[in-house]
């Protein structure tokens, strides 16, 4: 038998390169990791797959999760390593783990805890705690061993705690503490970092729901370190604006952001809301008309219907209105007491009527008891409850909550996404990146990262609305250049063999609804496996077959070329110490 000319060989597959040129069946040939053949391949592999009758296809990118915690006890980044994510970009919205001083990490658990929904306790047993700037973070990830490709923003939350320890939500600082963040932006950029990530959002709140440090920073400040972006031009700022809907504003502000630092502007989330129906149109104009000004700027697309089951003990995402945050930021005895008082139910009706810059839709016909001990409400819908019961939706709603001391379990229907012409429109958009995943977030709340796989089987299979080679074009090479990620996303020989094969006729998710599975810690998350993926591979080696995990760890960090590896990090990694 004569010796192996690759290390794999995927057969007969129908390819779609990432592209967006015509898929062909042939082969795939991969050696050393990287691909270095496609077509009829004549040489034998050491390990050969036959894609007969399925897609093969470059690894899908997601550009916006919060792994930075997870990954410590999940190295493959479960949920998105199940639905064909080969990539992750993680320290979105201007929050993460690193830089982080010693004295600092158990604020900062409180702080993710809040803003993200991530359990405490998977946090305090799993954080390996092995790393203060940036850039130790990045070679701790590598050492420890990843199962997925994994890249990052530079936190500017992160940042301000740094340098300003506890009172990082101040909005003035010195001369001094400005150069010290401009500083570590720099040791970001030299660590391979894309750029500053920033957040405005008052859905997103500290530990006693206050704002972040980014939301309390002057545009001065902001400004300053986005500008640091034109001395290594690579990669890109992402932006949570105070508005999610992208309206003047905020385009004008994303304009403004991608010209101080030379680089993409990334909006956070662009999604259908029924409380603003006719809102995503004015922001895929507002992109239009920016790109048009000669400006880049790009929106993550929410693309996929989301729902949100809660209870009131634990649930952040109603802290974007003012006075809900007021009333449910604060421990659960003075939580029960807001809820039952008149006068805070009449602020929060209040916000429902009047505070529009918010995700949820206050649509009461869309929100249900989904899980009581009082029988009578289990499964039925807000609105129908409250007419049967001579009272408001709100009234009702919080009655049955206070009634089993905040732990009945809710559902919202509709919390992004419930229009599947408007989804396919959005994803359809020249300048919107599919995803919001928010992958390692919310994971008691809600689950997101199915996207790439219905995008595949719901609008490309079933519904038709883009092409095969259009839906994996955006998947990987859109998704990647978008942020400035170089070096991922197609099948061109020389690209890293990152590769998924699937069946489409079979690609859908595992269970109707989303379904609990326990994390370390003793908490809970929200799940939906994938099927239809007969083979994942990472840098070429196959992590999933067949939908189940082969336990290999062949992810890396990706860096951009300002990656320095001799770089030694500033100064203040010594004071920390």
């Amino acid at each position: 038998m004569s010796e192996a000319e690759f290390d794999l060989v995927i057969r007969n597959g129908r390819v779609v390169d990432g592209t967006r040129m015509p898929s062909f069946v042939g082969d795939v040939a991969v050696k050393d990791g990287m691909v270095v053949s496609r077509g009829k391949i004549a040489g034998k592999g050491r390990e050969e797959l036959d894609a007969t009758g399925m897609i093969v296809a470059p690894g899908f990118v997601d550009i916006h999760t919060h792994y930075d915690a997870q990954v410590q006890w999940d190295p493959y980044c479960s949920q998105s390593c199940w639905h064909g994510i080969t990539t992750v970009v993680m320290s979105l919205c201007g929050f993460g783990f690193a830089p982080c001083r010693p004295d600092d990490r158990e604020r900062v658990m409180r702080r993710m805890t809040r803003v993200e929904a991530i359990p405490y306790q998977a946090m305090a047993q799993s954080m390996r705690w092995d790393w203060i700037t940036q850039a130790d973070y990045m070679d701790a990830l590598n050492r420890m061993g990843l199962g997925i490709n994994v890249s990052f923003y530079i936190p500017h939350s992160a940042v301000r705690a740094y340098v300003l320890g506890e009172d990082d939500r101040r909005k003035d600082v010195t001369p001094e503490e400005l150069e010290q963040m401009k500083q570590l932006v720099r040791d970001g950029y030299r660590a391979g970092a894309l750029g500053l990530s920033t957040d405005f959002s008052l859905i997103d709140r500290d530990a006693d729901g206050g704002l972040l440090p980014s939301a309390a920073a002057s545009m001065s400040e902001i400004e300053e370190l986005l500008a640091i972006g034109r001395e290594f031009n690579v990669g890109s700022v992402e932006v949570t604006p105070e508005d999610i809907s992208l309206g003047e504003p905020e385009i004008k502000m994303l304009e403004r952001f991608s010209e101080l630092s030379g680089r993409p502007a990334i909006h956070t989330a662009l999604f259908h809301s029924n409380h603003k129906p006719e809102a995503y149109k004015q922001a895929l104009r507002h992109l239009e008309e920016a790109n048009r000004r000669g400006h880049r700027v790009f929106a993550l697309g929410g693309i996929v219907r989301i729902g949100s089951l809660f209870n009131l003990i634990e649930y952040n995402l109603f802290d974007d209105m003012p006075a809900w945050n007021r009333a449910l930021a604060c421990p659960l005895e003075n939580r029960i007491e807001n809820l039952r008082d008149p006068k805070i139910r009449a602020e929060l009706q209040d916000d429902v009527d009047n505070y529009l810059v918010r995700v949820w839709s206050g649509r009461w016909d869309k929100l249900k008891v989904f899980e009581s001990a009082n029988k009578k409400y289990a499964g039925r819908w807000l609105d129908e409850i409250a007419q049967s019961e001579g009272k408001t939706p709100l009234n009702a709603f919080l009655d049955i909550a206070l009634e089993e001391n905040l732990e009945t379990y809710f559902y919202i229907a509709d919390l992004t996404s419930d229009d599947e012409y408007a989804n396919a429109e959005v994803a359809a958009h020249p300048f919107v990146v599919p995803g919001v995943s928010d992958g390692g977030a919310h994971t008691q709340f809600l689950s997101m990262g199915k996207y790439p796989t219905v995008l595949l089987s719901d609008m490309v299979r079933d519904k038709k609305v883009m092409s095969l080679e259009e839906a994996h074009w955006r998947l990987s090479h859109m998704s990647a250049s978008a942020i400035g990620l170089e070096g991922v996303g197609t099948l061109q020989p020389g690209m890293p063999a990152d590769v998924v094969v699937y069946d489409m006729e079979k690609l859908g998710i595992a269970t109707p609804e989303p379904v609990y599975e326990p994390v370390i810690g003793g908490g809970k998350r929200l799940i939906e496996r994938a099927v239809g993926y007969r083979a994942i591979f990472v840098n070429g080696v196959m992590t999933f077959e067949n939908d189940e995990c082969t336990g290999k760890l062949p992810g890396r960090v990706l860096r951009t070329s300002a990656y320095d590896p001799e770089y030694n990090p500033s100064p203040l990694r010594l004071a920390a110490e």
